[in-house]
């Protein structure tokens, strides 16, 4: 072949490909997609051609998984509602050769995992109080957390946990956001499930029920929202401890998250609560860095409210007792509800104190912190949290 004379001719024939190797859909829901590489292209090729004209909308998919989508969808309506979704979107994505799934659909699970869906979700959103719903709960949760079978109902449970805390009527209902919180900590405990790509939406989801300013019903701050931020904080620190080593940004963001939006004086003491307790959970490190240079302000700003607290209900009561004949003595309602919301706000800080002082050597905390300026902040209640203080001396203090 004169290669010069080929050069210069219009390529009426062209030459070979380079051999290579390529992947494509066979089949999708028993139907053979309409491109190239399938037999169903020739003959529509071959159908086109004998009608004059080519195959509408060129290398399109066959099938995209949608809510109207039905298993008897033919080649032609496919390609026609490929054509016309096309119209609408940009002209570049006519070409696409891909199936595009636009949610998840309960229907393209086996008829097993949909009845164990429905089970788990309705038991989660029962209210009842009875031993029956918390037996069905414990073995739910038992069964998510040992089940190896059931990882294609993961963006399914994922999605069920991130869409029920995101909810703001549900925030208002302790329980149930428990509950949930209680699904995605059991689905962290299945080793044999794999979280990675749906941990990001349920991470803000959790959040919240860290740092929310109010996630009980009722206004009484003796509700037990106290105990739900902390669940939702172990389960976030249990989540860094698995996934961190694959994300390292997992742990910096949520630390980020806890700084910015609890350990500020201008935020709900509930907030500052989560955010306490948060940090405190990841250890050590992150108490000495976060929380010992916040300590004294805290616990100082803390102890000033309670004794104005205390000294205006005493006032109080000196003045009703002088003027108990007089219609103008009254007594104002002392504000229980802010101080037990002050002494929860202490106790977490004293919690993260003992974290450290318990795991940090005698040296390595004279190195961190002024040993002196601590003892005069926290006082007595350093000694029961020093490791070599015998129970009797625990008793004495």
């Amino acid at each position: 072949v004169d290669l010069n004379a080929y050069l210069q001719s219009e390529l009426a024939v062209r030459p070979p490909s380079e051999m290579g190797m390529t992947l494509h859909w066979l089949a999708v829901d028993g139907t053979s997609p309409m491109i190239p590489m399938n037999e169903v292209w020739n003959d529509a090729c071959a159908e086109a051609n004998n009608q004059g004209g080519l195959p509408s909308g060129g290398v399109a998919p066959v099938l995209e998984l949608g809510d109207h989508d039905d298993n008897n969808t033919n080649l032609t309506g496919a390609s026609t509602t490929t054509g016309n979704k096309s119209d609408d979107g940009d002209k570049s994505n006519e070409e696409d050769s891909s199936i595009r799934i636009r949610e998840l659909q309960h229907r393209l699970l086996s008829e097993e995992l949909q009845l164990y869906y429905a089970r788990v979700t309705s038991t989660i959103e029962n209210n009842s109080a009875d031993t029956t719903a918390h037996n069905a709960l414990s073995v739910a949760l038992r069964g998510i957390r040992s089940d190896a079978g059931i990882q294609e109902l993961v963006p399914f449970l994922s999605r069920f946990v991130a869409s029920g805390l995101m909810a703001k009527k549900n925030l208002h209902r302790t329980e149930y956001c428990r509950r949930l919180i209680r699904l995605f900590d059991a689905m962290l405990d299945n080793r044999a499930l794999h979280l990675d790509l749906h941990l990001h939406q349920m991470f803000t989801p959790v959040g919240t029920c860290i740092v929310a300013k109010k996630l009980s019903p009722g206004l009484s701050p003796y509700e037990d929202h106290w105990s739900l931020r902390e669940e939702a904080a172990r389960s976030l620190v249990k989540a860094c401890d698995i996934y961190g080593d694959q994300y390292t940004t997992m742990k910096p963001r949520i630390i980020k998250l806890l700084t910015q939006q609890a350990l500020r004086v201008d935020r709900p003491l509930a907030t500052q609560y989560g955010g306490i307790v948060g940090i405190s959970l990841f250890g050590p490190r992150a108490v000495d860095a976060f929380l010992l240079p916040l300590a004294r302000e805290y616990w100082e700003r803390w102890e000033g409210e309670l004794h104005r607290l205390t000294n205006v209900d005493v006032a109080d009561d000196n003045a009703t007792v002088d003027n108990n004949n007089s219609n103008n003595g009254e007594k104002k309602k002392r504000d229980v509800g802010r101080e037990y919301e002050l002494q929860m706000c202490q106790q977490a800080l004293l919690d993260a104190v003992q974290i450290f002082v318990q795991n940090v050597t005698p040296g390595e905390q004279a190195k961190r912190v002024d040993i002196g300026t601590f003892a005069d902040v926290f006082g007595e209640r350093l000694i029961p949290m020093r490791p070599d203080v015998s129970d009797y001396m625990s008793a004495v203090v």
